[in-house]
């Protein structure tokens, strides 16, 4: 199955290259299974320190926020990284 990840505002600042890409998962799998392709294929700083809790950036699948690395993606979803933004 195929998903779709966006990297946005400064979260872009941590990956090399692209803001968009996509990536090729086995069904069932989970964002931490996402988590693990990023860290290997795309940012090892992303995928490592999210894994690690080191790391902390919202993460939405298809617009919605997800808070659990087991959540399970679907073939065509769109999943978003970006840091948090504090007011003030």
């Amino acid at each position: 199955m195929k998903v779709y990840v966006t990297f946005l505002g400064r979260a872009s600042d941590l990956v090399e290259g692209r803001r968009v890409y996509e990536v090729e998962l086995s069904e069932g799998s989970t964002l931490a299974d996402l988590l693990k392709v990023i860290k290997e294929r795309i940012s090892r700083r992303v995928g490592e320190g999210i894994l690690e809790g080191r790391l902390f950036l919202y993460i939405s699948v298809n617009g919605v926020g997800v808070f659990s690395l087991n959540h399970v993606l679907r073939d065509g979803d769109s999943v978003a990284f970006l840091t948090p933004e504090m007011g003030g």
